[in-house]
């Protein structure tokens, strides 16, 4: 599963291409990693990887509420990640059994947040104001994750690959979302 920033980047490219101003969509594209729900991404055997559901939550979700349109947002672009990025661009797909991944996020993090002019403070401040039932020390982490800069060489994650397949993640989970934008 790609990290916040990756998930607020596609949320604001959504949100620009399909004309979303409404910070419970935000809200929604963090929310699978933070409720306190073992199931929250219902899982099923995907082509390389364990993937979400996106059929199910299609008729489990309201997609005319922006809270699980933003959800839904999210297992999408979770979902092409491990089925189209990773296959396409790593050739380690064992980059979650050793735990690499989550540190090479670290390293691109910034770049990504400057790339795309993610405004961290005015997200950090959105996002600490997701309510229900949430695991707090999960939401916590990843809201700090937004501001995390490190610096170091990638194995894994090219950055200017990453963000190409971002943008184009964004376009076509666009498309698949519309029909549910009022």
């Amino acid at each position: 599963m790609p990290n916040i920033s990756s998930h607020m980047v596609v949320a604001k490219l959504v949100s620009e291409k399909l004309h979303i101003n409404d910070s419970d969509f935000l809200k929604g594209n963090l929310l699978p990693d933070v409720v306190n729900n073992s199931n929250s991404h219902h899982k099923i055997p995907g082509k390389y990887y364990i993937i979400p559901d996106t059929e199910f939550f299609k008729q489990k979700l309201n997609l005319k509420n922006k809270l699980e349109l933003g959800y839904f947002t999210h297992l999408l672009l979770d979902k092409y990640f491990l089925e189209e990025y990773i296959p396409n661009n790593i050739r380690d797909l064992k980059i979650f059994e050793n735990k690499s991944i989550y540190h090479e996020y670290d390293l691109i993090n910034a770049q990504l947040v400057q790339k795309f002019k993610l405004d961290v403070e005015d997200l950090q401040n959105c996002l600490g104001k997701i309510s229900g039932d949430i695991n707090k020390e999960k939401l916590a982490k990843n809201i700090a994750y937004l501001a995390h800069s490190e610096k170091g060489e990638t194995k894994y994650l090219d950055v200017n690959s990453f963000s190409t397949f971002l943008e184009n993640i964004s376009q076509r989970i666009s498309e698949e979302i519309k029909e549910y934008i009022n």
